[in-house]
Parts: structure tokens; sequence; C-alpha cells
């Protein structure tokens, strides 16, 4: 037997360039799979049926203006959009989409963690397990696929930022379109990343080597460019203001006043990453990667604006992945300590307390239903955060078990319903619509008072209106059963069609 294992370590270390890193990237991809599989024929993740999906269709049936394409972070979607409409399923796309971006960001980390810092194989791969398979992280590519596109090359663009010893026009040339390609997939990512880039351009001045800060600029003007004049753009549009600050954070955030803000951030912080923190806090000063360093601390700036454009949440939940960093730093530092009890070392019981947290509450947050959350995802436990960590990745924009319903009252609608009749679908509904019925007999009120919707509708002629929703004492969002004035024509177990009476 120990000749066995022997054998098996001698292979292990010949091909640990190989081994490491496709076990890096095989599994998170294996992990973010499993939702997928037990999802059936369904999609994961709220942004996929409220937004990938619908745009999508939308796109391809009205056409695309491509000023608006442009602000919308393209690069995801000039994947996904052409091969939907060569006749790929949308769903099924996703669902193998997902995954493999999940798989390819394990990938990113590791090669920035062995290639950038240096690290072992070993450590490389735990790190990038780690950083992919915390709940955290796999709540992030439940659906934020725009965010991790851009992560992929958000490690490839810091790999390349921190070879400061290579100056060929190649590195500088990569390191250009690593940064663009993180800008047009998502805004989010672009901002962290410029702003790691400035803490390296005034670090690189403090040190005088005015040479390099200068290539530095140079090899982000195309990502700064884009972003300062289609995103700005953008965010002129839709406001990002905070003049009015307590205004500003009563009617997008939900918060009452700045103190609120930070308290309700440290609140979230703490509940996501409380089982880190042990490990973080031990390797926070004497892990000293600059860009690592800048990422937290450029985040810790970003959550002190009242930014009324972007939730401050997004902020902290990209902090998942500079943590993992720190955590898996901690257990390499922990091999220093000789103390031993029982054959476990000190390294050795932080090593299973990680593993154990990690794999008890990702698999938790992966296999545990809406309905029967595991305990640390119940709202009516410990989860004050569900509009930002759902109860369950077994869920998008409606639960697992009403999936089949949902698909067979659209199905009804479309078979019974006469081609002047119209459907009004709250923002959890639409996307499901668009993939059954024809984008004219749907009109999407978004997360509005449904009567009012209604009653818009009624008054430009409108008189066949009607509306799904779960039966009543069953909704979600807020909305347990609807007003009398929608009377329900037909059910399938918790979803049911109603139909408006203008007169009650």
């Amino acid at each position: 037997m120990s000749k066995v294992s022997a054998l098996l370590k001698d292979r292990i270390r010949k091909h640990k360039n190989i081994i490491f890193p496709l076990l890096a990237f095989i599994v998170p991809l294996v992990v973010r799979t499993i939702p997928e599989i037990l999802m059936g024929p369904y999609v994961l993740g709220f942004d996929t049926l409220a937004f990938y999906i619908p745009s999508t269709l939308l796109w391809l049936h009205n056409g695309l203006n491509l000023w608006n394409f442009l602000e919308s972070a393209p690069l995801f979607s000039a994947i996904y959009v052409p091969l939907v409409g060569a006749g790929v399923s949308p769903v099924f796309l996703i669902k193998i989409i997902s995954p493999l971006l999940l798989g390819f960001l394990a990938l990113s980390m590791y090669a920035f963690a062995r290639r950038g810092l240096s690290w072992s194989p070993t450590k490389s791969m735990f790190v990038a397990v780690l950083g992919t398979i915390y709940f955290v992280a796999l709540r992030a590519s439940w659906d934020q696929l725009r965010e991790e596109l851009s992560l992929v090359f958000f490690f490839i663009a810091l790999l390349l930022l921190i070879n400061e010893k290579d100056r060929s026009w190649k590195r500088y040339t990569l390191l250009s379109l690593a940064m663009l390609a993180v800008v047009l997939s998502d805004q989010i990512g672009a901002v962290v990343l410029l702003g790691v880039v400035i803490f390296t351009v005034v670090l690189t001045l403090f040190h005088r080597k005015s040479i390099e800060a200068i290539n530095l600029i140079v090899a982000s003007l195309p990502a700064t460019l884009y972003f300062g004049i289609v995103y700005f753009s953008y965010i002129s549009k839709s406001g990002l203001g905070s003049s009015n600050v307590v205004a500003a954070l009563a009617n997008w955030t939900g918060f009452a006043s700045y103190q609120s803000m930070l308290i309700s951030e440290a609140g979230f912080f703490l509940y996501c990453f409380i089982p880190l923190l042990p490990l973080v806090v031990i390797s926070f000063k004497q892990f000293s990667n600059f860009q690592l360093r800048s990422w937290l601390l450029f985040s810790l700036i970003l959550l002190l604006l009242p930014i009324t454009s972007v939730s401050p949440y997004r902020w902290i939940l990209m902090l998942v992945y500079p943590l993992a960093f720190y955590a898996t730093e901690t257990l390499s530092r922990l091999k220093t300590i000789k103390w031993k009890r029982f054959r476990f070392t000190l390294q050795r019981i932080a090593v299973l307390y990680i593993i154990l947290s990690t794999l008890i509450l990702s698999f938790g947050f992966v296999f545990m239903t809406p309905e029967q959350p595991f305990a640390y995802f119940n709202p009516g436990q410990f989860n004050a955060y569900i509009n930002q960590i759902p109860s369950s990745m077994l869920q998008n924009t409606i639960p697992i078990t009403d999936c089949q319903n949902t698909v067979n009252a659209l199905q009804w609608f479309k078979d019974d319903a006469n081609s002047s009749a119209l459907l009004l679908t709250h923002a959890a509904f639409y996307g499901w619509a668009l993939l059954t019925l024809n984008q004219n007999h749907v009109i999407n009120y978004g997360f509005e008072n449904p009567v009012n919707a209604a009653t818009k509708v009624a008054q430009e002629g409108y008189t066949q209106i009607y509306i799904i929703w779960w039966i009543n004492g069953q909704g979600w969002y807020g909305q347990s059963t609807l007003a009398p004035a929608f009377h329900e024509v037909y059910q399938n177990g918790k979803i049911a069609i109603y139909r408006y009476n203008s007169t009650l």
C-alpha cells in the first residue's frame, strides 16, 4: 500500500503543472454544475431570467441600438446573443456557460497565484477552489455572469500588472487588452480594476519609476476612455447623484440615513465572511501584495460613498476573491508553528476548519430548496439579507417547485386567450412570458403596483387584461395576495392566471 501511495505522489509531483490547474478548473465547474442538474430544464439566477434572457430576446426581435448595446457592458452579450440568434436555446446556453465561467475564473485565479505570487501549485489550486466554491462566490455565479466574465480578465490583468520586470511592448499590449476586456465585460469589475491601477501608478511614481508609471497610464487609456465616455454617459442619464444623500439612500437603496447604510454594510460583510475572517486577520499585515491590498482599500472607499446607481453590497460580494488569498496565505504561514496534538498541527486544524465550514455552507446553499433552506440562508433565522443572498441556489426569479407550474400557466394563456388579450407580468415573470408568448401580448410592470398597471392599460382601450401571479396567500416579493380587481381564471399548483375587472 505504501508503494502505491509513493508511486501516486511521484506521479503527482511529475505532472503537478497539469494536474493542479486542471483541478482548479474542474472542481468549481462540477460544483456549479450540480444545481444546474438539480434544476432540470430550468435556469438558475434572478438576473438570468429578469435581465439576460429577456434583453436578448428583445434585441433579437426588435433590433439592436448600438449605443445602448455598448452601454450594457457588451462582451458577454456579444458571445451570448449571436448563439441564441443562431438557434441555441437561451436557457440551455446559460446553463452551460455559467459553470464554464466559474471554472475559467478559478483558472485565472490559479494563474495569478502561481505566476504572479509565485505560490506552489497546491497552494494556487487551493485558493482558486476556495475563492470560487465559497458560498459568496457561488452566489455571484448564480446570476452575475457579466461580473464573472470580467473577473476572468481581471486576474489576467493583475498578473500582467504585477510583473514590473517585464517592460516589453508585448506585456503592455496584453495588459491594455485585458483591461479593456474587463471594462467591456462589467462596470463593477471595471471600477475596481481602474481603482487598483490608479493605486499602482501612484506607488510607482512614489518609487520614482516614472517610465513604468507612464507605460501603465498609456496601457490603461483605452479602457479608461471607454469607461469614461460610454459608462458615464449612461450614468448621467440614469442618475448617479448623491447631492441629497438621505433622499437618495431612502429612495434607491432603502437606507434611511448614512449611518444605517454603514451599519447594514458592516452586518452584511460579517454575514458573508465571518467564517474566513479568523484566517484573514492573521495574514493581513504579513501578506503584502500591493494589488490585493489596493482592492481591499478601494472597496472600503467605495463602501463609504452613498452612490445611488450601485448597491453597496456589490462591492462586498466582490471581496470574496481577495479575502480568499489572505485566508490561504494564513494556512501557509501556520505551517511554521510547531505546535502539535494527537498528530494534528495547527495548520491541519485550520485547513480542516476552512474546508468543512466552506463545504457545509456551500453545499447547504446548493442542495437545499427555497422552501426548506439551510439555516444559515433562512430569512427566518440568520439571513437578514435575503435580497442579496438568496435562500437557495435552486431558484431563479421563482423557486424550483413553481417552474413547471409557471410553464403550464403560460401555455394555457397562449392556447386559450385570444389575439387581443394582454398579460401583465411582474419582473419575476417577464422572462418566463417572453420564452412562451409573443412580446406584443406581454406588458412588464416591473415592481410597480399591478392595479396601477392594469388601470393604465385599460385606459388605453384594452379590455382583456390578465396577470400571472401566485395563488392568494402564496405570493413572493412582498405581495402575497392580489387585489380583488383580479379574478382567478386558471390555476396550476401555486401559480395562477387572473383576469382584471376594472369595475371592482
